[in-house]
């Protein structure tokens, strides 16, 4: 694409101005093992697009989010880990009484549109630590959106009355009728009810509006923000336009991945996730603001029945692209980043500042991504559930987890890997002994505030966690949480 040419072209020969305009797209359950630059899976890339943002710009091998979608949203939105935003699982919410940070957490939305952007959001939301999208915009610095939502939000977005019926969602492991964000979308745009039918597809008006918002603004000299969570590649797997295209009818009807199925749908879901990705360069190109239009890439937690929700590293793994202007091109790279960096690169880039009275965890990674750097931060965390992990570039400690008799977890050498081929089991290493106590201080630096016993009287008495506690005592909880997918495992599991 000549875009992707200019791309280069500009961060070799410019910087981004004071207000460069930013585009920032989160896909939804693709772990970075999905993506071909990563070069994980050993067949052809499905994300051609994706991939050439990451060779023209940069691309962490190793960034983490959280496990599952509203925690790690919280954390992306926020700069800030589980232990200040209370968001551990989506079934486990918890901030002790007291916490300094409570209610004191910034959301980059707002601080850019209070520095003068103009916001624009589409997909999906998912973040009420930050508050309600179509309820509450003047909190997040929201001008104008259009998301998928469950029914009883939208009807009090709305106003208006949502009736089931033979087109609506069918979850295929909850059996649970709920509104469609694929073909017949349920969508709010800007207060009002999308009307829609069988031959709309959501990620396409999602995809659309972005490009709308892109030239819009371009053509005012408006400085934008686009922020652009997918409903691609949920686990709601469903045909998308490739196989409709093919002779297919629109249909919401659940592919489990398991099945070839629901295989075949996630994977074309991947390649028209990386098609609408290249819509949008395409837009910026035509807009002509290739020049000082910065583009982030990447995906809110592990692959879909797959990673999805373990307390393990491709639990938490997803892929970081950043590409554009006064980006230097450095393909991909092994310095470390993790969500809690968003926050305060976004707001840097912006030339702004954080609220005196806001806090984040997070480093600000515009000297590195501009080449006035060589380094980015010596650690990351993540806090998947009730397990925790963390890593330097050399050492990787994961599931951690004293709920489940884990409370020393399992301790790595990487040996410059990043996919686990190569990791080193050195947990009962006696030569690592030391390396492993500076582990201990590491995660005191970032203590977690979760009971360490499901007979602690906060699991029932403090609202929030009562779900979590039944959650994380299943069966399938405690076979799964901490063990690696079947497909990667690339590394010794054992404690």
């Amino acid at each position: 694409m000549r875009f992707l040419s200019l791309l280069l072209l500009f961060s070799l020969c410019t910087t981004a101005s004071d207000k460069p305009n930013i585009i920032v797209i989160l896909s939804d359950d693709v772990g970075f093992e999905e993506f071909g630059v990563y070069g994980v899976r050993k067949e052809a890339s499905k994300t051609p697009n994706i991939d050439r943002l990451a060779e023209r710009g940069v691309a962490f091998q190793t960034c983490w989010g959280q496990a599952i979608c509203g925690p790690s949203r919280a954390v992306f939105f926020s700069g800030n880990y589980a232990l200040h935003t209370g968001r551990y699982d989506n079934k486990l919410n918890f901030i002790p009484n007291g916490d300094v940070r409570k209610n004191k957490l910034p959301q980059f939305t707002k601080i850019l549109h209070d520095g003068g952007y103009r916001v624009g959001f589409a997909g999906k939301w998912h973040n009420d630590l930050g508050g309600k999208l179509g309820l509450e915009n003047d909190k997040l610095g929201i001008d104008e959106y259009v998301y998928y939502a469950s029914a009883n939000t939208l009807e009090k977005i709305t106003g208006e009355t949502l009736v089931p019926d033979e087109n609506w969602e069918v979850g295929a492991l909850s059996k649970e009728v709920i509104t469609s964000r694929y073909w017949k979308p349920h969508l709010a745009k800007n207060g009002k009810l999308m009307k829609t039918t069988m031959n709309d597809y959501g990620p396409d008006i999602y995809t659309d509006f972005i490009c709308d918002f892109i030239k819009r603004n371009a053509q005012a000299k408006q400085p934008f923000l686009a922020v652009y969570p997918m409903a691609l590649a949920h686990t709601a797997h469903t045909v998308t336009p490739i196989e409709v295209a093919a002779g297919a009818k629109p249909s919401n009807k659940h592919y489990r991945k398991g099945s070839p199925e629901g295989r075949k749908c996630f994977e074309n879901q991947i390649r028209y996730m990386d098609k609408l990705v290249g819509k949008i360069v395409e837009q910026v190109e035509k807009s002509g603001v290739a020049e000082n239009t910065i583009i982030i890439y990447s995906s809110d937690n592990g692959t879909t029945s797959s990673s999805k929700g373990r307390g393990v590293e491709y639990g938490i793994h997803v892929p970081m692209i950043v590409a554009g202007a006064g980006i230097k091109q450095r393909g991909m790279v092994s310095q470390l980043t993790d969500f809690t960096d968003v926050l305060p690169t976004l707001v840097d880039f912006a030339g702004l500042s954080l609220p005196k009275d806001k806090n984040v965890d997070g480093n600000s990674l515009k000297l590195f991504l501009t080449g006035n750097s060589e380094k980015t931060k010596p650690v990351i965390y993540a806090f998947p559930g009730i397990s925790r992990l963390v890593r330097t570039e050399d050492f990787m400690l994961e599931a951690v987890a004293p709920l489940y008799d884990k409370p020393r977890g399992r301790f790595y050498k990487t040996h410059g890997s990043f996919d686990g081929r190569g990791y080193e089991n050195v947990t009962h290493n006696a030569e690592y002994a030391i390396k492993r106590k500076e582990f201990d201080q590491l995660m005191n630096d970032y203590p977690s505030t979760l009971p360490t016993d499901f007979k602690d009287p906060l699991w029932k008495s403090y609202k929030g966690m009562d779900k979590g506690l039944k959650h994380f005592q299943s069966k399938g909880q405690i076979k799964n949480h901490l063990s690696h997918p079947e497909e990667y495992k690339f590394y010794d599991s054992s404690f």
